[in-house]
C-alpha cells in the first residue's frame, strides 16, 4: 500500500506554499484540479502564490506533477495484491474554452462594469448564461442577507417546517433549498441535524432560517431581493448566483456592487465572476 512522505512534497516551492499544501493535505494531482479561487481559499495562499504553484504543477506538467507524487511515496511493509497503477489523466481545455483565454489574463483586475460586459462577450459562445459570483474571504465563518437591489431571476424552494416536512426528511426527500422553522421547532429538528446540516439546510438563527413569523419570512424571500450567503464549512469562500448573463446588465452591476458592499471589502481577498463553461474574470474593488 502506498504512503504520502508529506515532508518529500513541494520542495520546490516557496517554504509557505509547501507548508499551506501540506496542512491542506493536496496531492499534486489535486492541485491541478483546483480553480484559482479554491487555492486562494487555502490558508497562506494569495494569487502570486498561485502563479508560483501553476508554473509547477499543471496539466502542461503532467509528468512533472507524476514524478512529484511518486517521489514522496513509499510502499509499506504490509503489501497488497498487484492492482494496476492509476494513471492520471490530464483534463483537457476544449478549444472554445482555450480561445475564449486568449487577451484574458488572470492576474488583471475590471472594475464590475467592465468585467460584467467582458463575461457577456465569453458567454455568447455557452449554453448556461447563470453568472456566478466566487469570494475568496479572509476568514471562514461569515455568513450573513444581502438586500440585493434587484431581482437575480432564481426561483428559490422555500418549505416551513411543519409535519408534512417532517415526514419527507424522515424519508431523506429534500425537495427544498430553505428551511425555516420557529424557535420551538429546533427540539424536533434536532434529530435530523445529521441530513440537514451537510446540506446546509438546518435553520439557524443567524442565517434568518429560524424565525416566530416563517410566513412572513417565506413571502420576503420569495420576492427574490433577499440573498442569504455564508462561506464554505472548510474554505474561506463563498458561492453566490447573481442571475443570467443576458439580464439587464444594469441591474447585475449593481446586484454584484451591493454584494461585495454588503460581505465588506475589507473581508475579501479577491473576487471573480464567471459562467459555468467561461474564464473567471478578476473585479476591482476600486469602484465599489
Amino acid at each position: 500500500m502506498t504512503k504520502i512522505i508529506w515532508e518529500n512534497l513541494y520542495n520546490d516551492l516557496p517554504v509557505h506554499v509547501a507548508t499551506a499544501l501540506r496542512t491542506a493535505r493536496l496531492k499534486p494531482e489535486q492541485v491541478i484540479t483546483k480553480t484559482d479561487g479554491e487555492l486562494m481559499s487555502i490558508e497562506g495562499i494569495n494569487e502570486e502564490d498561485v502563479n508560483s504553484i501553476r508554473a509547477i504543477y499543471s496539466n502542461e506538467n503532467i509528468d512533472t506533477v507524476n514524478k512529484a507524487t511518486a517521489a514522496a511515496s513509499i510502499e509499506e511493509e504490509v503489501k497488497q495484491e498487484a492492482a494496476p497503477k492509476k494513471v492520471i489523466k490530464a483534463k483537457k481545455r476544449s478549444k472554445k474554452y482555450t480561445l475564449m483565454t486568449k487577451g484574458l489574463s488572470r492576474e488583471d483586475s475590471h472594475e464590475i462594469k467592465e468585467a460584467v460586459e467582458i463575461l457577456s462577450r465569453l458567454a455568447k459562445s455557452t449554453k448556461i448564461k447563470t453568472a456566478e459570483l466566487t469570494i475568496n474571504t479572509r476568514e471562514t465563518g461569515l455568513r450573513g442577507e444581502i438586500k440585493l437591489p434587484h431581482s437575480t431571476g432564481k426561483e428559490v424552494r422555500i418549505a416551513i417546517f411543519g409535519p408534512e416536512v417532517e415526514e419527507k426528511i424522515s424519508a431523506n426527500t429534500i425537495d427544498f433549498d430553505m428551511l425555516l422553522a420557529t424557535p420551538a421547532d429546533m427540539v424536533k429538528l434536532a434529530r435530523f441535524a445529521k441530513i440537514l446540516g451537510p446540506k446546509g439546510l438546518m435553520p439557524n438563527p443567524k442565517s434568518g432560517t429560524v424565525t416566530p413569523n416563517p410566513e412572513k419570512r417565506a413571502k420576503e424571500l420569495a420576492a427574490g431581493g433577499t440573498l442569504p450567503y455564508k462561506t464554505e464549512a472548510k474554505f474561506p469562500i463563498i458561492h453566490l448566483n447573481m442571475g443570467s448573463i443576458n439580464q439587464n446588465e444594469q441591474d447585475l452591476i449593481d446586484n454584484i456592487s451591493e454584494t461585495l458592499r454588503a460581505v465588506g471589502t475589507t473581508r475579501i481577498k479577491s473576487a471573480f465572476i464567471s459562467c459555468t463553461h467561461t474564464p473567471s474574470v478578476k473585479i476591482s474593488f476600486s469602484s465599489i
